[in-house]
Formats: C-alpha cells, sequence, structure tokens
C-alpha cells in the first residue's frame, strides 16, 4: 500500500530537508513506497488529494487542522483512499482525539456543513471569531506566534457583539443571541480547548454545546473552564447530542470549520455515521514529528 504525503510548507515545525528525511526513513522501516507532495495556496491540498488515483493508499496530511480538513474534502468521495495525518501545524486539535482511539485503519464519523465536510469541530460565535481572528494577527509581527491566539482572544472577548440566531435541533428550536455554538465530532479546538469532551469519533452523533448571551464578565469562569473540559459542570452551557442541527442567523455570519471559515446566514450541519477510513499509527507520528535536538533544523 502506497503512502502519499501532501505537506504545507507553511505551518510545518521543521525545515523541508527534515521532514523528508523523516519521511523516507520512517516509509523505509516499513518497506512502503511513498510520495511527497506540496501545497502553493490555498485550495492546493484539496486538489492534490482529489487527483490521487482512487486505490488502496494513505493520504497524510502534512500541517495543521486546515490543510487536514482539504486533504478529507480532496479524498472524501472515493472508495479506496485511507485519510493519515501527521500534525505539524501550530493547533492539532483533532490528533488530541485520535490518539485516544484505536491504531490501525478504522471507520470514523464525518460532519458535513452545508457543502464542506469536517472531521473535528465547527463553530460559530465567540470561539469562532478568535479562530478567526488569528489570521489578522498574522500581520502583526511585533506578537510572537506563541502568543497570537491569546492576543485574538483577547481582541475578541473586547469587541465582540452577539450574534443573532435560530437553531433548529430535531422538533425543537432555540431562538437567542448567542455566544458559543460549537459541534464536535472530535474534542478539542482552540489549540488545545477541551469543548466536547464527552465525543466519540465513531457514533453517528454530534456533540453540541451553546451558550446564551451572558454578561461578558460572566463568561470568563466558562472561558477558564473550556480549557479542562469542566464547562459542562456550568448551568449556562446547554448540551446536546443530534445528528443534525439547522442554524439561520439574521446576518452573515463565519463559521470556523477545521480551522477555516464558511461564511452564510444558513447553515445545515449533518453527521455520516462511520463514512471515512482513518489511519493512526503513533510510532510513525513519533518519528516524523519528534522534536529535534537543538534548533539546527528548525523553522524560524
Amino acid at each position: 500500500m502506497k503512502y502519499y504525503f501532501i505537506i504545507n510548507p507553511n505551518s510545518g515545525r521543521y525545515d523541508k530537508g527534515t521532514i523528508e528525511k523523516r519521511i523516507n526513513d520512517a516509509c523505509l522501516k516499513r518497506e512502503v513506497s511513498y510520495k511527497i507532495l506540496y501545497t502553493k495556496k490555498a485550495g492546493d491540498a484539496k486538489a492534490l488529494a482529489s487527483r490521487i488515483p482512487d486505490e488502496e493508499c494513505v493520504i497524510f496530511s502534512v500541517g495543521g487542522d486546515g490543510n487536514l480538513n482539504e486533504v478529507l474534502n480532496g479524498m472524501v468521495h472515493s472508495k479506496n483512499k485511507i485519510l493519515g495525518n501527521i500534525p505539524l501545524g501550530s493547533g492539532n486539535d483533532f490528533d488530541k482525539t485520535l490518539k485516544n482511539f484505536q491504531q490501525g485503519i478504522s471507520l470514523i464519523d464525518l460532519g458535513k456543513i452545508n457543502n464542506r465536510y469536517f472531521i473535528n469541530v465547527a463553530c460559530l460565535g465567540l470561539d469562532a471569531d478568535v479562530a478567526n481572528n488569528i489570521a489578522k494577527l498574522r500581520n502583526k509581527k511585533w506578537i510572537p506566534v506563541s502568543q497570537r491566539y491569546n492576543a485574538s482572544l483577547l481582541y475578541t472577548f473586547v469587541k465582540y457583539k452577539f450574534k443573532k440566531m435560530k437553531i433548529t435541533l430535531g422538533q425543537s428550536q432555540v431562538d437567542r443571541e448567542t455566544t458559543i455554538l460549537a459541534i464536535g465530532n472530535g474534542q478539542y479546538y482552540g489549540g488545545g480547548f477541551h469543548i466536547a469532551p464527552r465525543a466519540i469519533l465513531d457514533d453517528g452523533l454530534l456533540d453540541i454545546y451553546h451558550v446564551e448571551k451572558l454578561p461578558k464578565m460572566k463568561l470568563i469562569p466558562i472561558l477558564l473552564k473550556l480549557v479542562k473540559g469542566k464547562h459542562e459542570e456550568s448551568e449556562d452551557v446547554y448540551r446536546y447530542f443530534e445528528n443534525k442541527i439547522v442554524v439561520d442567523t439574521e446576518e452573515m455570519c463565519t463559521f470556523n470549520v477545521d480551522g477555516e471559515q464558511m461564511t452564510s446566514n444558513h447553515f445545515e450541519i449533518k453527521v455520516f455515521n462511520r463514512a471515512i477510513k482513518i489511519f493512526n499509527d503513533r510510532d510513525l507520528l513519533e518519528e516524523i514529528c519528534a522534536p529535534e535536538k537543538g534548533s539546527k533544523n528548525r523553522k524560524q
């Protein structure tokens, strides 16, 4: 079985030579053939994944959750391709769930929001705005990369305008101004926030968390609890388990979908049970992603 590695060179921790050597060594050890493909711009990962022949192979996303989402959407309709993930981005939230899942090849659920598939989390509200605003801060060279999320959180918290939306869950509806709406297939988002601690990758359900409009000072304890997945203890956090949810907003709003943005005022979100094959090899990940000794080959 052949391995393909679709690499986003802008999100990796290491330089091209280091990554290629580690991939080569890992594949030689396993006696598998492989091919490395590089992206140059947004959309390339999806296009590259779709052009790979539909035969039994593993297509690895090498980068962050956004690159993984593109690879997923490029291969989702194939019959034989298997998804793999080499988490070398800044957040790597999906891998935090996958590392506790069974190893080898497994079937897992897929979410779909309008015409885009997702494997981890789709969110709308304060949390989505934090993720989306990080892109704006990339041009602020005086903000260290390690502090971009914290800076975006502070900026968004101060500027946030509550979003009026109608949420349809089965036969029930919620028509409220909203602070947080998170829909999880995986458990983590935002660089380690444990939003959906009960989410299971193959149960056929989406774990939905909703926080209505609250005074901003009441949000701080919830955000602090979110880090460790303790927010379920709060009476202001509503939790649902559904296979479909419809969201309508008064104004155009932007969902964050596995790190990618989707703007509309109508969103239909559903889950497909055990819809894609995923390859989980923790030894392979360790060989490729292990921290460097020193900083000689680390990207700056």
